[in-house]
């Protein structure tokens, strides 16, 4: 195309259009907007504040406020507020308010777009071009429009943006003026910036997420954080299968017990004082593959001794002993040690004691992985599986 310029007099007049003579310097609306969009750029304008802003209404009926905007050199206004009804649905939909100009209409209009595929907003064509200003997020079976289900775009500047004037291109120190004026940079300092800030107190947000990018509060976390429970316990051997018992995130502490030793028996089958120690304790983090081609894990339980060490427990690969047996009458047995923890040693009178099960004595036996004493055995070892529940 041939260079354009303008605006000139007319030295002659070529055509009447519509009783109107038009002069051979005249230019198209198309050169006014190339002409306005060169020094402003496209955008809401910000007086007022909620120009074109999404609020719910009632029910699910949402309204538009009426606002000033500008694309690619051309201006729209509107001077009242418009109200939108989303139909009601049991599938859930997302409806996309978008400012519209149509250079083949010759207009700038609002236009909800239903559902749109990912990346089909904006449309910005050579004849189409769009200002996208809200979304809202309708759920499967809604009755009622709320703040959270519309997500306001017109501070983005890759949707829509505030409309911003020369002066952004002078030389200025601060990230954005606007038609109004320049701000300072002693304000900026004190706006969180779209790149990232550093708080220097708490950041309180408006509510819980509605959907996937929403910053979530501590609360919601809280809520939703997976909570470690017993599955199952055996007192005996078994099999353990990971289909039975689900846990988030394939992840089980599985603990293991060993069994008491047994007190101090001499040769003539006498009992003496000193007591065997309790058994071992082992806490094992274990993670179950997905699709792992073993289904199923042999849990062995030990059995409480007299007179003797007392029975390991296992699981899988894993596994801890039980408890020593005292060595005389005046010997208990001593603590075993299993990753850096040993188990409570025998006493004079009683068995070792453990996190499960208290030692035995003369009058008493032994809870589970306690040392035995006198004629009572001790503890059978234990295996207990936790996981994690949402």
């Amino acid at each position: 195309m041939a260079m354009r310029s303008g605006l000139f007099d007319s030295t002659e007049v070529v055509e009447t259009v519509g009783g109107f003579p038009r002069g051979n310097k005249a230019e198209t609306a198309d050169f006014f907007a190339a002409y306005f969009s060169s020094f402003v750029g496209n955008g809401i304008y910000l007086d007022p504040p909620s120009a074109f802003q999404v609020l719910p209404e009632s029910g699910l009926t949402v309204r538009i406020r009426p606002g000033k905007c500008f694309i690619n050199g051309y201006f729209a206004f509107d001077d009242e507020p418009e109200d939108k009804t989303f139909p009601f649905d049991t599938q859930p939909h997302e409806y996309w308010l978008v400012l519209r100009l149509d250079l083949a209409d010759g207009s700038i209009k609002k236009v909800w777009v239903s559902d749109p595929a990912p990346g089909e907003l904006p449309v910005r064509g050579t004849v189409l071009y769009d200002l996208v200003v809200a979304r809202v997020s309708v759920g499967a079976g809604v009755t009622t429009i709320t703040d959270s289900m519309i997500s306001d775009l017109r501070a983005d500047p890759f949707y829509c943006g505030r409309v911003k004037s020369l002066v952004d291109g002078i030389g200025q120190t601060v990230e954005y003026a606007d038609v109004a004026g320049t701000l300072v940079e002693e304000t900026m300092a004190q706006l969180v910036q779209r790149a990232g800030s550093i708080m220097t107190g708490p950041l309180t947000l408006h509510g819980d997420p509605a959907s996937p990018l929403h910053a979530a509060t501590k609360q919601y976390v809280d809520s939703r954080a997976p909570r470690l429970v017993e599955l199952c316990r055996y007192t005996s051997s078994g099999t353990f299968r990971p289909s039975e018992y689900p846990s988030v995130g394939n992840r089980y502490l599985i603990m293991l017990l060993g069994a008491g030793g047994g007190g101090y028996q001499d040769s003539n089958g006498n009992w003496r004082p000193a007591g065997g120690s309790a058994g071992g304790l082992l806490f094992v983090d274990f993670y179950y593959p997905p699709n792992s081609p073993i289904t199923s894990f042999p849990v062995i339980v030990g059995a409480g001794a007299s007179g003797s060490d007392g029975g390991s427990t296992s699981f899988w690969g894993f596994s801890v002993p039980g408890g020593n047996k005292a060595s005389s009458a005046s010997k208990p047995g001593t603590g075993v040690s299993v990753a850096g923890f040993t188990s409570e040693s025998g006493q004079i009178n009683s068995g070792g004691i453990s996190l499960y099960g208290a030692g035995a004595t003369e009058t008493t036996s032994a809870g589970y992985g306690g040392g035995g004493n006198y004629d009572k055995p001790g503890g059978n070892g234990l295996c207990i599986i936790y996981g994690y529940v949402a």
